[in-house]
């Protein structure tokens, strides 16, 4: 039995513009999450683009491409809080909305991220990404683990950390939750 294997399709200038255009904010805001930091994550985001773009050969049209190149971005953020080790984070002055939220969704979520945001300012550099890579992002443990080049148990014990004292942290959401 031969299989019918089409090579995957190059993905074209045209399709680098649309994912860019739909979906650029939600980088930004991931890879804000993993950096605190507007200028690192814009400078993921650009690492990110620019990797895609040249690395367009080995897209295996397996995931959307906008899936493709915000993985990319979130692996490129993580590259860059490496490089630069800051010592401590500053909160964010913005919010990134998603315009099709109700406005009462809409206040709602802005209240939540200004909370999360405040929240994730106190946990340790480890705890934060572990927390905002699997809850946020979806990544599974493995992945994480091996993106920190860490333990799986290690990954586990700074999520239930994190988990901790975001609990402490925003009480109010564990009534909203009840």
């Amino acid at each position: 039995m031969v299989a019918n294997l089409k090579p995957p399709v190059l993905p074209t200038r045209a399709d680098f513009h649309a994912a860019i255009s739909s979906r650029a904010d939600r980088w930004f805001a991931a890879c804000l999450k993993i950096t605190r930091s507007p200028e690192l994550a814009e400078d993921a985001v650009q690492d990110a683009l620019l990797s895609a773009w040249d690395k367009r050969a080995q897209f295996q049209g397996g995931a959307r491409l906008d899936t493709w190149i915000h993985r990319i971005a979130v692996n490129s953020a993580l590259q860059l809080l490496r490089k630069h080790k800051p010592a401590r984070f500053d909160s964010l002055d913005f919010d990134i909305t998603d315009e099709q939220e109700s406005p009462e969704q809409d206040r709602y979520t802005d209240e939540l991220d200004a909370s999360l945001g405040d929240a994730l300012t106190r946990l340790s550099d480890i705890e934060r990404v572990c927390f905002v890579l699997k809850h946020i992002e979806q990544w599974r443990l493995a992945e994480i683990a091996a993106e920190l080049g860490s333990s799986t148990g290690t990954i586990k014990q700074a999520l239930f950390r994190a988990v901790r004292k975001l609990r402490v942290c925003m009480p109010d959401l564990l009534k909203v939750e009840s």
